[in-house]
């Protein structure tokens, strides 16, 4: 059995079952996670994409695993404890956002949109993702966004469904319901209309403005 010192030699003659069991463990060496990082067997690279006390190095590697769930799955732990890594987990985040893979991108959205520390400029350029699947739940529950954000993302939408997913949020301000009405964009009315807890302004209904 490998132990948590091990030798890269010893790494490397493992089994798979040895090599995820180190992959897991919060007290492997640093330099042991690095060479699994990059281990041919992806369950293994998967255990290092999910240990938070991987270095930031194995972090690097993985961010360019050619596997999309590798990388998803990394983003997914970045997200989460980025706060605990002293700005090194919120740039590899920013890498990740970029990621040419859809699901890599949701993975770091889906993960953003309950964090209110979560970086401004990050939250922002996932909310204009052009995929719906990346863009949508944090346009709609994000605290991170102001109000400029979201009038920007009614008038320059990324998608045919953004204007519709900032109709869905919590208590929409009256300026951005106003926007909305008068943007032309009929399903994004119907879901305004549908939101109890939107401000809606007196004879909004009726202040319908061709589209910008």
């Amino acid at each position: 059995m490998l132990n948590r010192f091990p030798s890269g030699g010893a790494i490397s003659a493992g089994t798979v079952v040895e090599r995820l069991a180190l992959a897991a463990r919060a007290d492997a060496r640093e330099v042991a996670l690095l060479l699994l990082a990059g281990d041919e067997a992806m369950p293994v690279r998967l255990a290092v994409a999910s240990n938070p006390h991987a270095p930031s190095l194995a972090d690097a590697v993985l961010a360019r695993d050619p596997a999309a769930e590798i990388r998803a799955r990394l983003a997914r732990k970045l997200a989460i404890h980025a706060a605990e890594m002293a700005g090194m987990g919120w740039g590899r985040l920013r890498q990740l956002a970029g990621d040419a893979s859809a699901q890599v991108r949701h993975a770091v959205a889906d993960t953003l949109t309950d964090l209110p520390d979560a970086p401004h400029d990050l939250v922002l350029a996932l909310a204009r993702d052009p995929d719906p699947a990346v863009s949508e739940p944090l346009i709609r529950l994000s605290r991170v966004l102001t109000e400029r954000d979201l009038l920007q993302l009614v008038w320059h939408p990324p998608g045919a469904e953004a204007r519709q997913s900032v109709a869905r949020r919590l208590n929409l301000s009256e300026t951005v319901a106003r926007a909305i009405l008068q943007c032309g964009d009929a399903a994004a009315a119907a879901a305004l209309r549908r939101n109890p807890t939107a401000r809606l302004p007196r004879g909004a209904w009726n202040a319908a403005a061709p589209t910008r």
